[in-house]
């Protein structure tokens, strides 16, 4: 083992304290200013000056008019609970939790409570987490998350695009089919 890597940059993957000491790769624009930043630093001062680098993975995205923000590892979770709004009405927050703390969230048009959960995660704050603000789901129990497990493997796509020219190229539905089961020996 050496102290003397340093990486930066969104292809760079390095354990994260809040995360069981996952390897994660930060794949956002700050990342890459932020982590050179700091790998300068590490390398030209002395071991004992050296910073962590621990950002808060952080992310956002817009799809079909939704502002999406996620903040955390939701997908690290295996539990999760709808804290504000409303899923049926497509504007909510969800926090998601791992062994009794809060590890990720995600909001759909309800951003203004991200930072609040990332202070939350930050602090390895509990989940499920006390009632917090206003818009308090009536019925706001705790769910398994039901990811995938990693590594699995995902049924065939619905759409898929067809055609080698530019000019030709279509999108073509494509019914999910059931994968085959294996043979018994």
């Amino acid at each position: 083992m050496t102290n003397h890597i340093f990486v930066a940059g969104d292809v760079a993957r390095s354990p994260h304290v809040l995360f069981e000491y996952q390897f994660l790769s930060l794949e956002q624009w700050a990342n890459a200013v932020l982590g050179a930043e700091i790998a300068a630093h590490n390398m030209v001062c002395a071991e004992t000056e050296r910073r962590p680098y621990l950002p808060l993975p952080e992310n956002w995205s817009g799809q079909f008019s939704r502002n999406i923000k996620t903040i955390g590892v939701p997908s690290f979770g295996d539990e999760l609970v709808f804290t504000q709004g409303s899923p049926k009405e497509r504007r909510f927050a969800a926090v998601y939790g791992r062994r009794g703390r809060i590890i990720g969230a995600v909001t759909f048009d309800y951003g203004k409570w991200l930072q609040y959960y990332g202070a939350q995660i930050e602090r390895s704050g509990p989940f499920p987490p006390p009632a917090a603000g206003f818009d308090v789901p009536a019925d706001a129990r705790v769910v398994p998350a039901e990811f995938p497990a990693r590594g699995a493997t995902t049924a065939a796509p619905d759409v898929v695009l067809t055609g080698h020219d530019p000019n030709e190229r279509q999108a073509e539905f494509r019914p999910r089919t059931e994968p085959r089961q294996k043979r018994a020996a």
